[in-house]
């Protein structure tokens, strides 16, 4: 997370080329959107029993279980996505980056506009995970979506998060509900279910990580009609993100903070 801020912050200020980064979690864990009170999205003693970490995103959302899927980060200084470069626009040209790439992977999907909606969960609004709420431009196969993005403006660039899911593993947050009873959890599971579908369930087969990130390098190479070339963090990049690190991420504060 230090990270995808990091390269925001210095791609606002020098208006460098667009960075696409892909990344997985080890061990899996929890984000927490950044308006979230985390006491009152997860049970933070249990995650602590059962060695699960937390981590406070920069951008918007709600909680995600990060397990069995690929995490994307796509961040563009302003104008580098279109030519309004509007909130809209930026999830809808992503979107397509998305679209193509599940067609290598041999999925047909669709980007949809829907309108935020989201489930009620121990009585009160935004306590659903990420993956039960559709809203903006989302990527659908069907009526279930394959794709949980979230977004944040930085200081002139722009940072959009998502996941993909490979297998199962985000239903997991259900059990970690705060003072969730049986039927609660049981029933945030079921929203999940009904409104999520994996990359393997699709395919009927177990999708790696690699074929997963490759599909998203063309996808994103076709879309954005650039040539994407890997790279490594610059020394400035790493600087920043080590002090972020220090500053926030690394910190209880940051990351418990309501």
């Amino acid at each position: 997370m230090a990270v995808d801020e990091a390269i925001a912050a210095i791609s606002g200020q020098q208006g460098q080329l667009p960075t696409v980064r892909v990344y997985g979690w080890r061990p899996a864990a929890i984000s927490i959107g950044y308006s979230q009170g985390v006491r009152e999205t997860v049970d933070v003693r249990k995650c602590a029993r059962l060695g699960i970490p937390l981590v406070r995103r920069l951008t918007g959302g709600r909680a995600v279980f990060h397990d069995e899927e690929v995490t994307y980060s796509v961040i563009a200084g302003k104008g580098c996505l279109g030519s309004g470069s509007s909130v809209l626009e930026i999830y809808k040209r992503i979107g397509q980056a998305l679209v193509l790439s599940l067609e290598r992977l041999g999925i047909r999907a669709c980007l949809r506009r829907t309108a935020s909606r989201g489930a009620e969960w121990g009585g009160a609004r935004g306590l659903a995970p990420c993956f039960s709420s559709v809203g903006r431009y989302e990527v659908m196969v069907g009526r279930r979506k394959v794709v949980g993005s979230a977004q944040r403006w930085i200081e002139g660039a722009v940072l959009q998060h998502g996941s993909l899911l490979i297998g199962e593993g985000h239903l997991q947050i259900a059990r970690l509900l705060p003072h969730g009873e049986t039927d609660e959890r049981e029933k945030m599971t079921q929203e999940l279910r009904e409104k999520t579908i994996s990359l393997g369930a699709l395919l009927s087969r177990q999708v790696s990580y690699a074929e997963v990130a490759s599909a998203l390098f063309f996808g994103f190479q076709e879309a954005l009609q650039v040539r994407l070339v890997p790279g490594q963090l610059r020394f400035e990049e790493e600087t920043v993100a080590r002090r972020l690190v220090r500053e926030r991420y690394g910190r209880q504060e940051w990351t418990l903070r309501r």
